[in-house]
């Protein structure tokens, strides 16, 4: 017997099948919290036990902008404003500080020595080197040039002057400066610091000498003080001569143990401070030697080209022979000397008649008879024309 299917029992079994089919769908689809922390837990657990640990590594950054190639371009240097080596020394040096070294070298003003106060009255080498108390100009000499120089560069150089008597150990003091490209070529600047009287008095107590020599000393102890801050292409020889006094001693001793050195030539100042009708005239003394004429010409120029207005005796045969230059003519050695208009003798265009101290190698050859302004822009000329012949580099300028 075959059972009838009725309009009911489709409906039924159509019910069911949907009941059956909306089941399944919303078991496929349904996620809770719990199952989710339990599926994490189980992809975790699964990754840690299955893979080994690895460290991250940081990712690089990369520039938006393209990495530049090549050397960078330099930024500019900042431009170093020079002025010359003469206007350098021009700016550092006052009349006051040049007056100073005259008044201390002739007794107006006490010098210290080793902490202790001392009053040069004497120059005088025999007094100078044989240990009297009034005459340390040499010891003076020495402990202010080392305070500007090291040891290395200051040569005290002894050499034997026999008299008729005895032998005697004299010294001249050597400040050294050596040349940056040419130093074996020399250029040496040099006055001679010893003093003396002969017409009255005794040399052994009391012989200021404050124009001779200690016109020509002050004017290279600030040549050393201003130099020590220059370099230069030759070598600089500042010498500091005893002995000159006593017919050039120093001098000539310095000659025969350097004659055989590259020398260009000696720019010597000797007394210089008188000038009792203002005309500021001097004598060159300039000798016949061709190189020596040549330094004359360079000192002459140094003159006009910084508007010093001094005017001047150049004097060749007729010149004096009784100064510190007279050594290296008879060496053949280019030299030249200044000195106040001392002589008669004149050439064209320069000192009328003569103009010399009043206290040569007498008693009141002190301070107070000095031209200091005379005397000082001498001094400067000398000294500018060292600078020149030695090719002095121009300094950092100075606010």
């Amino acid at each position: 017997m075959r059972t009838k299917i009725t309009p009911f029992l489709i409906l039924l079994l159509s019910l069911i099948l949907a009941a059956i089919l909306g089941g399944i769908f919303l078991i496929a689809n349904l996620h809770t919290p719990i199952w989710d922390e339990v599926a994490a837990a189980v992809t975790q657990t699964s990754l840690v036990t299955e893979l080994p640990v690895q460290s991250v590594q940081p990712q690089p950054v990369i520039p938006s902008d393209p990495i530049p190639t090549g050397n960078p371009e330099p930024s500019p240097l900042p431009e170093v404003q020079t002025v010359s080596a003469i206007d350098f020394f021009r700016n550092n040096i006052t009349p006051e500080r040049y007056a100073a070294w005259i008044r201390k070298l002739s007794g107006v003003e006490p010098v210290q020595i080793g902490g202790q106060e001392y009053t040069i009255e004497t120059r005088y080498s025999y007094a100078m080197f044989t240990g009297q108390e009034n005459a340390k100009a040499t010891e003076f000499l020495l402990e202010t040039l080392r305070q500007w120089v090291p040891e290395s560069q200051i040569t005290l150089e002894p050499y034997t002057y026999t008299d008729a008597t005895s032998a005697n150990t004299w010294f001249n003091i050597i400040v050294t400066f050596p040349g940056e490209t040419l130093p074996d070529e020399q250029i040496l600047f040099s006055a001679h610091y010893d003093s003396c009287v002969v017409f009255e008095g005794n040399p052994m107590v009391y012989a200021p000498g404050a124009n001779d020599n200690g016109t020509g000393v002050a004017t290279i102890l600030e040549a050393v003080r201003i130099f020590s801050q220059i370099k230069f292409d030759r070598t600089v020889k500042v010498i500091f001569f005893s002995g000159e006094e006593n017919f050039q001693q120093g001098s000539k001793a310095y000659v025969e143990k350097h004659a055989g050195e590259n020398i260009i030539g000696l720019i010597n100042m000797d007394m210089y401070g008188t000038d009792k009708d203002n005309d500021r005239c001097f004598e060159l003394y300039v000798g016949e030697l061709e190189s020596s004429r040549k330094l004359a010409d360079s000192f002459i120029q140094t003159i006009n080209e910084n508007n010093l207005n001094l005017s001047y005796d150049y004097l060749t045969k007729n010149a004096y022979a009784l100064a510190d230059q007279a050594p290296f003519w008879e060496g053949n050695i280019p030299a030249i000397t200044a000195m106040e208009n001392f002589l008669t003798d004149s050439s064209e265009g320069g000192c009328v008649g003569q103009d010399r101290t009043d206290f040569w190698h007498l008693p009141g050859d002190q301070f107070d008879t000095i031209n200091l302004t005379y005397a000082y822009d001498i001094g400067l000329a000398g000294t500018f024309t060292v600078l020149n012949l030695a090719g002095a580099h121009p300094m950092p300028a100075t606010e």
